[in-house]
């Protein structure tokens, strides 16, 4: 069952970091040890079972996929530097801020749609757990990298 589980974490670990590097352009090693991080750190608040662990990172990665994807429509929008703001027409303001309201009600939509996915899979709480542990992550990372600015 063991062989299983680490064979399960391996696949998933393999498959989204490619996705990291074609989504962020970063240093894949770096997208490759988070993603593996956040399974396992995932993994364990959650206390996912090999089975509820099978179901869930399909799932799961398809969703933060989509929802990266929104983001960067939103990062988008406020990188917008100061001189092309200054460029705009009234009707490309009005435009650029409905589509960047519209990114939030597109992410609302998308945890909406998503949570039914995951109240069907994993126990309702373990569905609740997994919203904490996303924040409790983001957390982690920042303290994380806090710690390393300090070193250097």
């Amino acid at each position: 069952m063991k062989k299983l589980y680490t064979a399960i974490v391996l696949v998933i670990v393999f498959f989204t970091g490619l996705n990291a590097q074609e989504r962020r352009g970063g240093s894949p090693e770096m997208f490759e040890k988070i993603k593996a991080e956040k399974i396992s750190f995932f993994t364990s608040k959650l206390d996912l079972k090999p089975a509820e662990a099978q179901a869930f990172w399909p799932i799961y990665n398809e969703f933060e996929k989509k929802r990266f994807e929104i983001k960067q429509q939103i990062h988008e929008f406020e990188r917008l530097p100061e001189e092309e703001f200054a460029k705009l027409s009234d009707s490309e303001i009005e435009k650029l801020t409905n589509n960047y309201i519209g990114s939030f009600e597109k992410d609302a939509l998308l945890l909406k749609e998503y949570n039914k996915q995951f109240l069907k899979i994993l126990p309702k709480k373990k569905v609740l757990m997994m919203y904490r542990t996303e924040n409790e992550f983001r957390s982690h990372l920042i303290r994380e990298y806090r710690r390393g600015q300090k070193k250097e």
